[in-house]
């Protein structure tokens, strides 16, 4: 019985309507997919979207039952389906804010750690064959690293921050093969995949001066290859130089120092926190993976 009372629970409940005098009318059914439950934002970013709902007069979609969230719930977070148990237990469970719970429960296990690196591994290039050629040793590293900085809950900009400013072998120090894993090893080129990755800006669509400020923040990086088969060190080399002068997307002009890593003025003013680029970047990025599409959509 305590099975079929569990299955009981994701069939559409049925009703009748009857007129005043007692007759039969029509079979109503209940939405397995729509919930009765009150319509109100949870939050701020709910009371925005709702904002932005009623200036547009589109009328919000109604919240989805616990069938149908937590189904999703699993999906978006670690990628795979509850068990049976999972699935019952959440369904009959009366706890208050259990939507809330079953996702801070899930944030804490391994596979959402497992799941959402695979995401960051397409964005990052984690490749060991062609066409990015990382090969094994530096595949394994920097997919650990990144798997370790979700399941730590690392901060995201400190994760951006020691991906742009790392130095070292690819096999010991991780986070340079992303600076390994690009295919256009140019100033020009660095710049433009670290704005695309971490700004959201394509850069081959800015003018010429304001992309050649960008680049000079790239232009002193350096590759070294060592004895060990496929090892390479990636590192500040001060002896490059860069006739053109240091300019920040916002249209700062910096004015570097004898010996100074650009990379770290560049991260620097990335992950202020009254830098918007950044931001907003990320937060449109994790709405796409959850929502299928960007609240701002190219």
């Amino acid at each position: 019985w305590g099975k079929v009372s569990r299955l009981l629970t994701f069939l559409p409940a049925v009703g009748l309507l009857a007129d005043p005098a007692g007759a039969v009318l029509t079979p109503t059914v209940e939405s397995p997919f729509v919930s009765p439950a009150e319509f109100k934002p949870e939050g701020g970013i709910d009371q925005l979207v709702f904002a932005n709902l009623e200036r547009l007069k589109i009328q919000p979609a109604h919240i989805c039952t616990d069938a149908v969230f937590v189904r999703r719930a699993y999906l978006d977070v670690i990628g795979t389906l509850p068990t049976a148990k999972e699935a019952g237990d959440f369904l009959l469970s009366r706890e208050p804010n259990k939507r809330a719970a079953l996702i801070e429960r899930l944030l804490a296990r391994a596979e959402f750690a497992d799941y959402w690196a695979m995401k960051w591994s397409d964005l990052l290039r984690v490749k060991a064959e062609f066409p990015i050629n990382l090969w094994p040793n530096a595949a394994q590293a920097y997919h650990r690293w990144i798997r370790t900085a979700l399941r730590e809950n690392q901060p995201y900009d400190q994760f951006a921050r020691e991906l742009l400013t790392a130095s070292g072998s690819n096999f010991r120090a991780p986070p340079v093969n992303f600076y390994r894993a690009l295919q256009n090893k140019t100033p020009s080129g660095i710049a433009q995949t670290v704005a695309l990755t971490f700004m959201g800006a394509r850069l081959e669509n800015w003018p010429p001066d304001r992309l050649a400020g960008m680049t000079v923040f790239f232009s002193q990086i350096g590759f070294k290859q060592t004895s060990e088969w496929k090892e390479e060190i990636v590192f500040f080399d001060f002896t490059k130089t860069n006739a053109a002068a240091a300019r920040l997307p916002d249209g700062t002009q910096v004015q570097l120092s004898p010996g100074e890593d650009p990379r770290e003025r560049f991260a620097n003013w990335l992950i202020d926190e009254s830098n918007p680029w950044f931001t907003r970047n990320i937060a449109n990025r994790v709405w796409f993976w959850l929502l299928g599409r960007g609240i701002v959509q190219e």
